[in-house]
Parts: structure tokens; C-alpha cells; sequence
């Protein structure tokens, strides 16, 4: 071998070391978590605990460490399984997209230990001013109401924004966005066929209707917005008769939000007419879907009143007195609230308790008073802005539709659990990671 090859090869070692460095770095983290959440949602003895833990945290590690494409397909896959996997023992609701998104914020760790840098966050810097507020809020409200079961909510709470954000423009960078997208929309079309017979089951209350359908609405945004996926045209008609067995008014309102957002935002960009077509397509094929659903879904789906002479009337008749009993509790902790994930209100025995007053702004507004209900309405503005901005980049306006979409989702149902929120940040996480690609390649 001559000096330069054998030099040239001196060059390359360290490299490979580095590189081999982080695949075992984030193999450990990501075995550690996977077997330590095998072990905590099992219900087995000890050894038995051990044993599968050891299993599925090697085989959650080598998916996600070893290939970042079968990583990027769990992930989309995962955002609409919302069962909780911990069965209810940690007391706070985990998800299969929880630990999907923990997994990879490991190997997220790992590589920027290795390379002393993190470009995931250094892409994230165009929303950092709405993201860092309502973080900074988070741990004030938390400071006045310290406690472990509070701590526990609060740190969720932030992995519900901040970790999809760093996962999607993580993601991007790497050039897997859209496998996280195509593994979304067809696990949503999958459940689209089969939330009938989970309905005629009993297991409908497994999943539950509303975030099923919002989940649902997403996807057909998704596909309305994102010109690679129409490939995937073919799932909009059994999206949208998904979104109507589910009978969910807020999926509803939250489709036409996204709609009339993709709208705004495309024909700003130029696109008018062909976006004047597709909402067309979309609008034509809900009426003729709407006209072949059972008249016990047609009546809920355009029954607003607030009574109790139906189920669907009663349905609104308790939000009613949700708001009101959120309303009377905010009025006693106007500025420190209760802290986050603290809120209860009403009684088993009177029909109407609730952890939740199917309202984010008053949900907010409890939990950490007047103040915090201003920070997320800031977060949530001020990252619609930013994607404004960002609106010739052809996922912002996805990321917009499916973030505008939720909230006012949010405003008539629940909206921090049960993975609701992950698709909306993530979509953020990955306009600003393809901008981040733009501006280096520029």
C-alpha cells in the first residue's frame, strides 16, 4: 500500500469510528426505553416482564436505529393507535406514537452527542419565539403547583408539541417525511373500513369516534394538499365515509377549518384553479357519501341542538355543563389555575365528571389561568404564522390545514391526548426541516 492510500485510509477511520459510535449509542438508548415501556405495559410476572421487554426493546431498537425508513413507516402508522399501551397503570395516557416518538428522539440524542451539534433544533429556529413561550409557561404554571403526579402531566404536555416538532424536522432532514406521511394515510384509510365492525363490536370506545374521525380528516387534508400522495387518491372516498360513520360533528367542522385554510393558502401561492377542483371533487363525493349514510348518523351530523331528548342532543346539553363548571373554576384560579393536567370537575353520580372540558382555550385557562390560555393561543398563532410564510413550501400549507383543523377540533372535543395534536406539530417539524434542506442546498 503506498503512503497517500494509507494515509487516505487514516483520513476515513475516524469518520467510521464516529459514525459507528452513533449506531451504538442510539442501539443503547433505544433498547433501554423499548424494553423499560415492553416492561411497564405488561401485565406478566417478573421474569416473563423481563423477557419480553428484552424482546421487543431489541426489536423496536434494530427498526429504529437500523433502518430509518421502517422507523419513519412506525411512526405514521403509530399516530392513530390511541389506545393507552400502559393500561392505565402510570396514571397519564401513552400511546403507541409516544413511544414511537421517544424511541427516535433517542437516536436524535445520540447523533448530536456524537457530532456536538443538533441540526433538528438549529431548524427549528423559525418557530422557536411561540415554541419557547408556551414552553416557559409550562414550567412557570408547574412552579406553582410542584408535585410528582404534575410533573408527570407537564413533561407529557411538552412531549405532545416539542418532541413531534424535533422528530419531524429530524425526518425531513433525512428524507423520510413522506413514507411518515403515505404510513399515515393508509393507516387512517385501514381504519376508515374497519371502524364499522370495531362499532358493531363494542370496540368502538377503545379508539373513540372523535379523534378517530379528526384523525380521519387529516388524512383526506393530507391528500388534498400534498401533491406526492396522490397516488393515494384512491383512499379519499373511503376517508371521507369513514369520517361519517364516525358521525363526529367536530371532525366535520374540523375538515371544512382545513379545507377552507388549503384554500387560502394555495390560491395566495397562485394555485387557484386547480385547488377549486379538487375541493370540488372532495365536496361532490361527501354529498354523495352523506346521502348513502343510516339517517341515525345524517340526524346527529346536522342536529346542533342542545337538549336531552336524543343521545346527540344530549351530547351537547353535557358539553353545556361542562362549560359552565369550567367557567366557575376558572373564575377561582384566574392566574395560577390548578396546574396542568390537574383539571376535574362534576361527579360520577350526577352524570357529569369530567377530566376535560372538551375546550382547549378553557382547558387551558384552568390549568394555569388567564395567562397560559393566552400562551397557547400564541403558539398555535404564531406557528400558523410562521407557515404562512413559509406557504410556497407545499407542506406548509398541509401543516397549516391539519394544525387549524385540531384546534378547532379542539375547541368542541378533546385535544391534549390520545395523540391528537402529534400530526399538526410534526407537519411543522417538517416544513421547517425542508426549508432548512432549501436554504443549505441554495
Amino acid at each position: 500500500m503506498s503512503a497517500g492510500a494509507g494515509s487516505l485510509a487514516g483520513r476515513r477511520w475516524p469518520g467510521a469510528l464516529a459514525h459507528r459510535m452513533i449506531s451504538v449509542r442510539a442501539a443503547a438508548l433505544t433498547v433501554v426505553l423499548g424494553a423499560s415501556t415492553a416492561m411497564a405495559v405488561s401485565y406478566a410476572p417478573v421474569p416473563q416482564t423481563l423477557l419480553l421487554g428484552g424482546v421487543a426493546g431489541l426489536i423496536v431498537a434494530l427498526v429504529v436505529v437500523a433502518s430509518p425508513a421502517l422507523s419513519a413507516v412506525m411512526l405514521g402508522v403509530s399516530i392513530p393507535e390511541i389506545q393507552d399501551v400502559t393500561g392505565g397503570h402510570l396514571g397519564v395516557h401513552v400511546a403507541a406514537s409516544d413511544v414511537v416518538l421517544v424511541l427516535i428522539g433517542a437516536r436524535v440524542l445520540a447523533e448530536g452527542t456524537v457530532h456536538q451539534r443538533f441540526p433538528a433544533l438549529s431548524a427549528l429556529r423559525r418557530v422557536r419565539v411561540p415554541v419557547l413561550q408556551y414552553g416557559w409557561m409550562i414550567a412557570l404554571v408547574l412552579v406553582f403547583h410542584l408535585g410528582l403526579g404534575t410533573s408527570l402531566k407537564s413533561m407529557q404536555r411538552l412531549e405532545l408539541f416539542a418532541l413531534p416538532l424535533v422528530v419531524g424536522a429530524y425526518v425531513a432532514l433525512r428524507g423520510k417525511h413522506m413514507l411518515v406521511l403515505r404510513a399515515y394515510v393508509l393507516a387512517c384509510t385501514l381504519l376508515a373500513v374497519v371502524w364499522p365492525i370495531l362499532n358493531s363490536h363494542g370496540l368502538a370506545g377503545q379508539f373513540q369516534k372523535n379523534p378517530t374521525g379528526g384523525f380521519i380528516a387529516s388524512a383526506l387534508l393530507l391528500l388534498m394538499a400534498v401533491r406526492p400522495l396522490r397516488r393515494l387518491l384512491w383512499c379519499a372516498p373511503l376517508l371521507l365515509l369513514g369520517v361519517g360513520l364516525t358521525a363526529s360533528r367536530g371532525a366535520v367542522l374540523a375538515l371544512a377549518v382545513g379545507i377552507v385554510v388549503i384554500f387560502a393558502m394555495q390560491g395566495a401561492a397562485g394555485a387557484w384553479r386547480s385547488q377549486i377542483a379538487r375541493i370540488l371533487v372532495v365536496v361532490v363525493t361527501g354529498v354523495v357519501v352523506y346521502l348513502f349514510l343510516p339517517a341515525s348518523i345524517t340526524t346527529r351530523l346536522t342536529n346542533y341542538t342542545a337538549s336531552e331528548q336524543s343521545r346527540s342532543s344530549y351530547a351537547l346539553e353535557i358539553r353545556e355543563q361542562y362549560y359552565q363548571a369550567a367557567e366557575k373554576l376558572i373564575a377561582q384560579h384566574r392566574w395560577t389555575g390548578i396546574g396542568v393536567g390537574n383539571y376535574s370537575t362534576g361527579s360520577v353520580a350526577d352524570g357529569d365528571f369530567t377530566t376535560d372540558p372538551h375546550n382547549v382555550i378553557l382547558l387551558e385557562a384552568a390549568e394555569g389561568g388567564y395567562l397560559f390560555a393566552a400562551s397557547f393561543i400564541a403558539l398555535i398563532g404564531g406557528l400558523a404564522f410562521a407557515l404562512w410564510r413559509m406557504r410556497r413550501l407545499e407542506l406548509a400549507v398541509a401543516a397549516a390545514a391539519v394544525l387549524l383543523a385540531t384546534f378547532a377540533h379542539g375547541l368542541v372535543d378533546v385535544y391534549w391526548v390520545r395523540g391528537t395534536p402529534i400530526l399538526g406539530f410534526l407537519l411543522i417539524g417538517m416544513v421547517c426541516g425542508l426549508a432548512a434542506r432549501q436554504r443549505a442546498s441554495a
